[in-house]
């Protein structure tokens, strides 16, 4: 069982880019199909819900989203996302994990397919890390791994991740 580096997924672009990211970069997860899979059975996937109106979107699936393109990254909850009216929006996602560490390199291919800034901030607990990842259109403008020689008490949240 791995341990994870749980932190917020911040994405910057415009309303079309970061929407088209939602739909075509995120699958429900279905918890039971790998499983049904091995018995040879099909499985229907998850029904997402979705709700936008001109102020905000609401997406969620009854267990959360996998990234596609990432090893093992995922979304937990749901996401809201309030419109800025601004050309360029952030949508920032708080329960965003990936398995051992978040791997900078399945961004870069994200950040790049859908013309997007991508920012990450991601706690380990159990081998006691930070990451702080900056991408910008498939340019790493920042990928540092930050430790700690307390982490329980230099970290802002030590028990996060792990």
């Amino acid at each position: 069982m791995p341990n994870w580096a749980e932190g917020v997924l911040k994405i910057r672009g415009t309303r079309q880019d970061i929407k088209k990211f939602l739909m075509e970069g995120l699958s429900p997860l279905n918890p039971f199909g790998g499983i049904a899979m091995l018995m040879g059975k099909e499985t229907d996937p998850p029904e997402v819900q979705l709700k936008e109106d001109e102020w905000d979107l609401n997406m969620s699936a009854p267990h959360g989203f996998y990234i596609e393109g990432t090893r093992r990254a995922f979304i937990e909850g749901g996401i809201t996302w309030d419109f800025d009216d601004k050309h360029i929006e952030i949508l920032t996602i708080e329960d965003f994990k990936q398995a051992w560490a978040v791997i900078t390199e399945n961004f870069v291919d994200i950040s790049e397919k859908f013309n997007l800034d991508i920012k990450i901030y991601a706690f380990e607990y159990g081998m006691e890390f930070n990451q702080d990842i900056e991408i910008h259109k498939g340019k790493v403008i920042r990928d540092n791994e930050i430790t700690f020689d307390d982490y329980q008490w230099e970290c802002l949240y030590p028990n996060l991740g792990g």
